[in-house]
């Protein structure tokens, strides 16, 4: 049996070297049969929650395949192979874009064709095998379906009809596409795609007119995966060999990553993003989204005065304008400057621009409804003349970094009305400003300040209610700046927007009341999770951890994707927020500082909290720096449920970072792990990785510190730290009036791999 042997080669490329637990013959179906959806009764349940009404099935080694209709919702369906696992991956469909309904029939006719209908008749798809000797259909060992005739031989395989994955063992050919499923976002399927053309495999973006040849004299018609390598004899992408079966997928983000099977009841694991060796993060047309700004694999706003991140969470999702530019009020649009971009690729720039003047190409977007942005790149020769290209609704809007100063970039935003200078400015009606409070609303919102949350060094916080919001305002008190600075850090904190920041709904500045309207979260502060009085609830390593990435992500943000840097300065307990599902929202920017980028520091007076203040305060030469210390003084704590000085221990113990110095000497980490919690034990090796990564921000010299943004993808599991070889430790510095216990720890040189 041809297919049968086919099957049999994926054991031979895998060089059997893992135990077969079952090996069983290929279940088969012969024609005529029929499979209504709402008549099948057998049900197999995912564990990501969809499910598949099997028709074929196929056991081999610690995992299994099915054929069937597969359903998230239960209403829709698609038919599909799954394997079976914790991501039910789908590895082919034939209707990806179709979904049918209970009433859809899938019919193998007597004349050998596989015919899916929906609930009117109508044909939704077809093998097109009428009439080719066909004797039945299988479903073999590496999830191919395989329609076979009376010779045993093919008559039609899903291998040659690729969806967007491939299995090891199958081939990407000429006249075939991979292609990107993109149900979550805005561009339909089949639009990103891989294929095989003469001279190479062609990666497209069709909404852009993008391609990108990974270029070969392939001398073959087919890319072939195999066991340790993707492509052609003159191209080769390796890979990891394989210990289970493998897969590869071309995802929405664009990225074709390959994934391994780990058996039942455990997650596949993605080994490696296969294109990485070509493509950088930026290279991908969809690496940033609509509106994104693509710079050294990060991504940003235009300009977080005018835009927002569509998905706070994920930054990759794209921005959407503040306020959406609007035919009707065509005279209250202008184009804001867009520095030290250009349009994602030269090429495509260079294919759809059109020779014109600065001038002439800017009012073209202004008087064209459908104008979003333009990008203008100068003529080399110093003319007025150059290369103009309009962004409309129809295309998408894609920058990248440039710092050649040959290109402009506009983007259109509708502006609202302008006040003359004697009159008092109202900063609600100002795009991402604020609601702006008199003090009597804030007197009745929160019933005279009777209801106090807590206070410190420049405030009480009171809770409070407008409408049927419930909100935190804290009153300042004893602030030494002036209402213009006060106004000016509503104004920059009110623009920033993160789900890991605590919301700023609104402020009141009038005459000596200063006051802060922030959302309520109900679990409030960490430190009374983290350090409490009682030991009869403890929080899981779980939420534990969820809450230390969650600030690492918020400080990331402050960091490295404000239009300014913003160094928060006082990071502790105390300041970081929960809500009611303990997710982390850093909170109280009453210290914070605008860093330039530009500048490499800034000098400032000392301002924080004793036990959380960095080394480098003693020189007053702050750089955002000092979070990633602070941060990692709050990781600590966290951990091991007590705080940094805590003068109710023994004297030996009471700088808890003095104490993790000499336990990591002797590889006792573990001793300091939160004894009140048995979670934290039963993950205390993932405690110790954790705890190791802590030290990596107390180094005493903040320049071999982490940047956030790489703490938070360590957490995320997408970078990965190396074995340590030293745990030897800077002294700590110390002063008891200002600067409480520091350590360092210091990593090798090359303490991170890449992504995996």
């Amino acid at each position: 049996m041809l297919h049968f042997d086919m099957s049999m080669a994926i054991l031979l490329l895998l060089g059997l070297s893992f135990h077969l637990s079952v090996l069983a013959q290929p279940s088969a179906v012969a024609p005529p049969n029929s499979w209504k959806v709402s008549d099948m009764q057998r049900t197999i349940d995912m564990d990501n929650g969809s499910s598949i009404l099997p028709i074929l099935d196929h056991r081999i080694m610690s995992y299994k395949t099915y054929f069937g209709f597969y359903t998230k919702d239960g209403n829709s369906f698609v038919l599909s192979i799954v394997i079976f696992g914790l991501q039910a991956p789908v590895i082919w469909s034939a209707n990806p874009d179709i979904p049918v309904y209970r009433d859809a029939i899938l019919n193998f006719t007597r004349e050998g064709d596989l015919l899916l209908s929906d609930n009117n008749g109508a044909m939704v798809w077809s093998t097109t095998t009428k009439s080719k000797s066909v004797a039945g259909m299988s479903l073999d060992v590496s999830g191919n379906l395989v329609i076979f005739n009376q010779d045993n031989s093919s008559a039609w395989q899903s291998f040659d009809h690729p969806t967007d994955t491939l299995v090891m063992g199958q081939s990407l050919c000429t006249g075939m596409n991979l292609s990107v499923m993109t149900s979550n976002t805005e561009w339909p399927s089949h639009r990103v795609y891989l294929s095989v053309q003469w001279n190479g495999l062609l990666y497209t973006f069709q909404f852009a007119f993008y391609t990108k040849l990974f270029e070969a004299n392939t001398g073959s018609s087919c890319s072939y995966f195999r066991n340790g390598s993707f492509g052609f004899p003159q191209k080769i992408f390796s890979l990891p060999f394989a210990r289970s079966l493998q897969y590869m997928r071309l995802e929405p983000d664009g990225h074709l990553r390959l994934y391994e099977m780990q058996g039942v009841g455990q997650d596949s694991l993605m080994v490696l993003d296969v294109l990485s060796t070509e493509m950088k993060f930026c290279d991908y047309p969809m690496a940033c989204g609509n509106y994104g700004v693509c710079s050294k694999g990060q991504c940003s706003c235009p300009s977080f005065s005018n835009f927002k991140f569509q998905n706070e969470r994920l930054p990759s999702d794209g921005c959407v304008p503040l306020s959406i530019p609007s035919c009707n009020q065509a005279q209250n649009q202008q184009l804001i400057q867009v520095n030290n971009v250009s349009y994602f690729s030269n090429s495509v720039f260079l294919l759809l621009a059109s020779s014109t003047s600065e001038i002439v190409c800017k009012q073209s977007c202004l008087t064209s409804c459908n104008c979003r942005a333009l990008i203008f790149q100068k003529n080399v020769y110093g003319s007025d003349g150059g290369y103009c290209l309009l962004l409309s609704d129809g295309m998408v809007i894609l920058f990248a970094d440039d710092s050649s100063n040959r290109f402009l970039a506009f983007v259109k935003v509708q502006v609202w009305k302008k006040y003359k200078k004697n009159e008092e400015p109202l900063f609600d009606v100002i795009p991402g400003i604020p609601k702006r409070f008199s003090f009597h609303e804030l007197e009745v919102a929160t019933d005279h300040f009777s209801v106090k949350l807590g206070g410190g060094g420049f405030g009480s916080v009171f809770k409070g209610k407008v409408g049927r919001q419930t909100i935190a305002v804290k009153r300042l008190e004893g602030l030494d700046q002036g209402m213009e600075e006060f106004l000016a850090e509503v104004k920059t904190i009110g623009r920033i927007h993160h789900f890991n920041l605590i919301r700023l709904v609104g402020f009141c500045a009038e005459k000596s009341h200063k006051l802060l309207v922030y959302e309520y979260l109900s679990n409030g502060s960490l430190d009374k999770w983290i350090f409490p009085k009682s030991t009869v609830f403890s929080l899981s390593w779980k939420t534990r951890r969820d809450i230390i990435l969650g600030i690492a992500r918020g400080l990331s943000y402050l960091h490295e994707e404000c239009e300014q840097k913003i160094a928060h300065l006082d990071i502790k307990p105390q300041n970081i927020l929960l809500d009611g599902k303990f997710s982390a929202k850093v909170s109280d920017f009453g210290l914070s500082k605008m860093i330039n980028r530009e500048q490499s520091k800034v000098m400032t007076r000392m301002r924080g909290t004793r036990g959380y203040l960095a080394p480098e305060w003693l020189g007053s030469k702050i750089t955002e720096k000092a979070d990633i210390y602070s941060f990692g003084i709050v990781m600590i704590e966290i951990i091991c449920g007590r705080e940094n000085l805590d003068e109710s221990q023994p004297e030996e113990s009471i700088h808890l970072i003095s104490l993790l110095q000499e336990k990591a000497r002797f590889g006792q980490l573990s001793d300091l792990v939160d004894g009140s919690s048995n979670d934290m034990r039963l993950h205390m090796q993932e405690v110790v990785e954790a705890m190791k990564l802590a030290m990596w921000c107390l180094q005493v010299d903040s320049s071999r510190r982490p940047l956030m943004s790489t703490i938070a993808k360590v957490l995320e599991g997408v970078m990965n730290m190396e074995e340590i070889p030293d745990c030897t430790l800077v002294p700590s510095f110390e002063s008891n009036n200002t600067v409480g216990s520091g350590s360092s720890y210091i990593p090798s040189e090359s303490h991170l791999s890449g992504p995996r």
